[in-house]
């Protein structure tokens, strides 16, 4: 039985520009050594993570102008299945700056405000391929939500989707966050500070770290994972379930932008295909490992991925 598809939702589609400079200077003239552009945002990136793992994948974004007409080529060229809901506000370009230190610095442009007709636009194509695909099918809505549009937006995609029968994933920050968590969503992945910021407490260590987990669980998730860096991530599996955590092994590191994404795109192709536990964990684990080795954010190679599985550092702490 072939796998469901993967459905990723990008509310706020971008332009990643990435340009590297031998060091920033604040305030001074800065001189690129290079610039490249590349399709983004964090959905875009789930996209490629999971297409590269040949996930049967579809891109659902707002897409403006000569930037978005970029986008949705270059995803296309990379085989992923676009459906593009014009808009009359330009798509946005985010920064993304590299210095031979190592040290990244990222500038994220707002997104412009989709015009209501717009949105039922998007709404309608969401519906549409929820309906059209069969049971078991995954939604996954990633990345902030553009100037102007309210967290009830992501809200009724999850209930549509949940309605349907299809299972959600959720990777957002802020009141997006805060209000989709409630929603019953299959799955919440944060990173450290946006879970910091949704449960008004710092989360120093792992152990810290299991918790907050289980309290997004707590507030409605069915599962729950958090990435910290290069400590690795956290995950709860299940409310009755067991706690994992996982580490990478250490890299050189071309840049970690789009590394939270690369997880998320292991644990959806993991969702879709049935694997759970460890095995699951490492999956999720070397797509973000492999992120960090990636010639651009979500471009993971399935060879990558493949050689860090065993590298990848697994425990089972006690709740």
């Amino acid at each position: 039985m072939p796998d469901a598809t993967i459905t990723c939702v990008s509310a706020n589609a971008a332009m990643d520009r990435r340009l590297r400079v031998a060091r920033l200077s604040v305030g001074e003239i800065n001189r690129a050594a290079s610039a490249q552009g590349f399709a983004g945002g964090k959905a875009a990136h789930v996209a490629m993570a999971a297409h590269a793992m040949a996930a049967k994948t579809v891109w659902i974004g707002f897409l403006g102008g000569a930037t978005g007409q970029e986008c949705a080529r270059q995803m296309k060229e990379l085989g992923i299945q676009v459906v593009a809901i014009p808009t009359a506000a330009e798509t946005r370009v985010n920064l993304e700056i590299i210095e031979e230190s190592g040290n990244v610095t990222e500038i994220l442009e707002p997104g412009g405000n989709p015009t209501a007709d717009e949105r039922d636009e998007f709404s309608r194509a969401c519906v549409e391929r929820i309906r059209n695909e069969p049971k078991g099918a995954l939604l996954v809505i990633s990345g902030s939500l553009p100037a102007g549009v309210e967290p009830a937006f992501y809200v009724s995609l999850i209930e549509t989707a949940r309605a349907a029968g299809a299972r959600v994933f959720i990777d957002t920050s802020g009141d997006a966050l805060r209000e989709s968590s409630k929603a019953s969503p299959d799955f919440v992945k944060t990173n450290r500070a946006e879970a910091e910021a949704l449960l008004g407490r710092p989360l120093k260590t792992r152990h810290e770290a299991v918790h907050a987990a289980m309290a997004i669980i707590e507030n409605g998730a069915g599962s729950a994972a958090i990435t910290l860096g290069a400590e690795g991530f956290v995950w709860v599996e299940s409310k009755s379930g067991p706690v994992w955590t996982a580490r990478p092994p250490r890299l050189d590191v071309i840049s970690t932008v789009g590394c939270g994404d690369a997880t998320l795109g292991g644990f959806a192709c993991a969702a879709v295909r049935g694997i759970v536990g460890e095995e699951a964990l490492r999956l999720a684990a070397a797509c973000g490992a492999a992120n960090c080795l990636a010639a651009a954010p979500g471009r993971i190679a399935l060879a990558t991925v493949e050689s860090l599985l065993p590298q990848i550092e697994v425990q089972r702490p006690g709740r």
